[in-house]
Parts: structure tokens; C-alpha cells; sequence
């Protein structure tokens, strides 16, 4: 189980930031891709959308400013993959906060 993060060290923002990333729709879908295969390239990914490369790569930026997905450069090609730890940390930190407030 991931250990709780402390709410001075997580604003709020923060974790909005991340469901407001997840609020749209092909980002959902680009997130689906990663129950079929841990990293994925941008073009892998485009193949995968009736949505230009350019498109995607703006889904893409989003969700990796989010730390929904992490991204790493291997030559011209950037792979990326599901920040799952981060992701389910945050959602925990927001669970807690809401069985806090109400």
C-alpha cells in the first residue's frame, strides 16, 4: 500500500491538475494503452488515435505535466509510461482529503 502524503506537502492544486488532465476523453483512452503494454512511443501511440501526431503530442505533454505519465529519450524517440505510484498517490491524498472535510 502507498503511504499517505502529507497535505502540506501536496496542495490541493496539484492533485486538481491531475484530474483536470484526466477529464478528457483521449486522454482516458491514451491512458487505456497502458493496461495492453508498460512505454509506449508517440508514433506507437498516434497509430493507435484517428488524431494527428501533433494532436496527441499535445495529449501526451499534458498528462506528463500532470506526472500522469513519466517520459524518457532513447535517440529521436521519447517513450512513455504510467506514473502508476504517482497517480495512485494522489488519488489516495484526495480520498483523504475528502473523509477529512465532510
Amino acid at each position: 500500500m502507498i503511504k499517505h502524503i502529507d497535505k502540506k506537502d501536496v496542495p490541493m492544486e496539484i492533485i486538481i491538475t491531475m484530474l483536470d488532465a484526466l477529464k478528457d476523453s483521449t486522454r482516458q483512452d491514451i491512458l487505456y494503452l497502458f493496461r495492453q503494454k508498460s512505454e509506449y512511443c508517440v508514433n506507437d501511440i498516434a497509430g493507435s488515435f484517428k488524431l494527428s501526431r501533433p494532436a496527441i503530442s499535445h495529449h501526451l505533454n499534458i498528462m506528463k505535466r500532470a506526472k500522469i505519465l513519466s517520459s524518457r529519450k532513447e535517440g529521436k524517440f521519447i517513450y512513455f509510461s504510467f506514473n502508476k505510484k504517482y497517480v495512485v498517490g494522489m488519488l489516495e491524498q484526495f480520498l483523504h482529503y475528502i473523509k477529512d472535510c465532510c
